[in-house]
């Protein structure tokens, strides 16, 4: 497991005075950087049972893949689902591996972009998880949360989570913005730009998940290897 062991004292997602179902001193938690995770839903304890649940797929009917080496892709062919999700403060969220090679990654000065995630908290993200594993994160504060997959940013998989029903704001400094075809759904930051409007964080509050396949966001992109010399 990972993220399971390595808890940092007095982290903000330890918790306290609770044993483990045998009394371990050591119970397992969700550290702040790192959460929780393992390769299958048998695997959670029953302590961190999940308030709520995001799948990470790949549709590969969105994925035109008849002219290689180019590649074309739609928007939608690599996503969360939900795309929007409203939690209360302290929930944690299951992010569930139906597909591998993904991550739940914190837009964040960390990891070189802007930050998109409440200020304090720091520059999380699971590991590139395996098919059929999951990742656990504790969402602690209140306000917006913009997380995108490490190695489909390019192809649009980004989210929005929603702590608490007083978000405040999307963007909270600068930095580089998310990928094109992410930003359609979550926008730049630049200029006010907060994305799709099904994804505004209040609209989130109020009608709940936002599924990104209910938002026809029609783009592609086509990714082609360099021609010989």
């Amino acid at each position: 497991m990972f993220g399971g062991t390595v808890v940092a004292r007095g982290s903000p997602s330890e918790p306290r005075g609770d044993r483990g179902e045998t009394g371990d001193p050591s119970p397992p938690t969700i550290h702040s950087h790192f959460g929780y995770s393992g390769t299958s839903d048998d695997e959670i304890p029953n302590r961190l049972e999940p308030d709520e649940t995001v799948e990470l797929h790949v549709d590969e009917d969105k994925i035109d893949d008849s002219k290689l080496p180019a590649l074309t892709v739609e928007f939608g062919a690599f996503h969360f689902a939900p795309a929007g999700l409203h939690v209360e403060p302290g929930s944690i969220v299951e992010f569930d591996f139906h597909t591998p090679e993904h991550t739940a990654t914190a837009y964040h000065p960390g990891q070189e972009r802007q930050r998109r995630v409440p200020d304090g908290v720091p520059a999380f993200s699971s590991t590139v998880n395996e098919h059929h594993g999951f990742w656990l994160y504790r969402f602690e504060e209140e306000g917006v949360y913009d997380l995108f997959c490490a190695p489909h940013e390019w192809g649009g998989m980004g989210m929005r989570i929603v702590v608490g029903d007083d978000p405040g704001d999307v963007v909270r400094g600068p930095g580089r913005p998310p990928l094109p075809m992410t930003a359609a759904l979550l926008g730049t930051g630049l200029d006010g730009d907060i994305g799709h409007p099904e994804m505004e964080p209040q609209n989130i509050v109020d009608n709940g998940p936002i599924s990104g396949h209910d938002l026809d966001i029609g783009l592609e992109v086509t990714i082609t290897a360099p021609s010989s010399p």
